[in-house]
């Protein structure tokens, strides 16, 4: 008996919202307009792209669906214009029950700022990818220097990815300098020496050896004792100390 009853309430629900999307959501997509525009930005809290900042771009495209009717505008054209920015990397436009236009954004999160040798500046994200049009400092290494579309593919971008995915490369190195035959410098954060890296060539090595140097020599005899440590070389790392 119970089931009997179990099943003519389940029934009963969906021949209602069967009724419900028959009448009320057409109804509604004829006849309502977009009370407003709720824009979701998720950008690991950097802050890259605001709110303001999307509507500001939606409006001078002559898309923002404030106050205009449902069927009135294309959910994908704001889709494939807020597509076509290169610091998204995802958006997703849709209309809600209630009349509000729905905007979820998912960002390109950069890991490095480029000045190449051309004076351009942009970003690189954690996926090899070019990103223009962030305009906020963000607290990220620098790479600079001779630096062309192909070195940012093949030598900023494995360098970068390396000290982004390593907590304490990321806190450390501040600038990489690439010279005009591939020999790379970089500047820390702590400590009045630089780092002679040589070419981008066994990385992830020459971290480690670094790494162990700090740890085991730096931490006791001081961070301010050398100009320069050259870590380019075998299993060494070369000092220079301060005259």
């Amino acid at each position: 008996m119970f089931k009997r009853i179990l099943k003519y309430l389940i029934v009963a629900v969906i021949v209602c919202y069967a009724l419900f999307a028959l009448c009320v959501i057409p109804s509604f997509k004829e006849s309502g307009v977009c009370r407003d525009v709720i824009i979701n930005v998720n950008d690991n809290e950097m802050e890259i792209i605001s709110r303001d900042e999307v509507m500001e771009l939606l409006k001078k495209e002559g898309l923002d669906p404030s106050g205009k009717k449902i069927d009135g505008f294309n959910c994908y054209d704001i889709e494939n214009f807020i597509d076509s920015i290169s610091l998204i990397k995802k958006c997703q436009v849709y209309n809600s029950i209630k009349g509000y236009t729905m905007i979820d954004i998912d960002c390109r999160i950069p890991i490095i700022k480029v000045y190449d040798k051309d004076g351009r500046a942009y970003h690189i994200d954690e996926n090899g990818n070019i990103v223009h049009g962030i305009h906020k400092a963000l607290y990220l290494p620098i790479a600079s220097g001779f630096i062309d579309d192909s070195i940012a593919t093949s030598e900023v971008m494995p360098i970068a990815k390396l000290i982004n995915e390593d907590q304490f490369w990321n806190s450390q190195i501040e600038q990489i300098y690439f010279g005009e035959n591939s020999h790379i410098t970089m500047v820390p954060r702590v400590g009045n020496h630089i780092i002679e890296f040589g070419e981008a060539k066994d990385i992830e090595n020459k971290f480690e050896k670094l790494y162990t140097f700090y740890k085991n020599g730096m931490n006791k005899i001081g961070w301010n004792k050398y100009s320069k440590l050259n870590i380019e070389f075998g299993n060494k790392v070369i000092c220079t100390q301060k005259n």
